[in-house]
């Protein structure tokens, strides 16, 4: 797959559900392989992607007082998109997600991007606990929204480890348009995790923390951990964009 003219939106209904951390890995990833990668946050309630400074990130308020989508602000960005073939994350929020996702259906957002020549997929996190099933319903509901749109589950451990290959549960495979999965892998709480989540908390980019100085929270031992951790996700993200989808 070329990321060139590609827009992903990160979306999911449930707060909480790691939609930021997707984004950001996501745009580390991909920053990786274009520079100029356009990074939107539109979260009303939430800037944590707008932290990373080092990602420059674009924030847009998208909502208006009637929380409904600012049209202007919209075709703002999407016409920046449409004027180039870099890559664009829109980082959406929990607050805003039924008005995106109702005007992306209402304006056929996804055909504009076929008729210009981009390429749309959808990311939604996944978790494993007691928003499993909240989850997975706005999964299949973004499915269903959006039946020509590559969706691409992002397993959230964090909150549960997954004992079954979710691309093979059954409605899963049902849903054609659910293309693969990227598992953020469950972590050894005490170590991996807390390295993992001080990076996180801190709006540090991998980068970042490869050169930081501060030996307390990033020497030797975290910053092997944390590498770790990248090229874990790294190579899952190597074979979904080596693929056709």
């Amino acid at each position: 797959m070329n990321i060139q003219n590609t827009a992903h939106f990160v979306m999911q209904s449930k707060g909480g559900a790691g939609k930021s951390v997707v984004s950001a890995l996501l745009a580390q990833y991909l920053l990786e392989k274009n520079p100029n990668l356009m990074l939107i946050d539109t979260d009303p309630s939430n800037k944590t992607l707008s932290s990373y400074q080092a990602l420059n990130v674009q924030r847009i308020e998208l909502l208006n007082k009637n929380k409904l989508i600012d049209q202007s602000k919209f075709n703002g960005f999407m016409n920046e998109f449409l004027s180039n073939d870099n890559p664009m994350i829109v980082d959406t929020g929990s607050g805003d997600f039924l008005a995106i996702n109702n005007y992306m259906i209402t304006n056929e957002i996804p055909l504009l991007f076929t008729e210009t020549g981009k390429s749309m997929f959808i990311h939604t996190p996944i978790n494993f606990g007691q928003s499993r099933e909240e989850t997975l319903k706005c999964l299949m509901s973004l499915s269903a929204n959006h039946q020509d749109t590559p969706i691409i589950i992002w397993e959230n451990e964090y909150f549960g480890e997954n004992e079954e290959d979710i691309m093979s549960m059954p409605m899963i495979k049902k849903a054609k348009n659910i293309v693969a999965s990227i598992k953020i892998h469950k972590m050894n709480a005490d170590t991996e995790e807390k390295y993992f989540s001080i990076m996180l908390k801190g709006g540090l980019t991998f980068n970042e923390v490869a050169l930081s100085e501060d030996v307390e929270n990033f020497g030797l031992v975290q910053k092997a951990s944390i590498k770790r951790t990248k090229n874990k996700i790294w190579q899952q993200l190597d074979a979904l964009f080596a693929s056709d989808n």
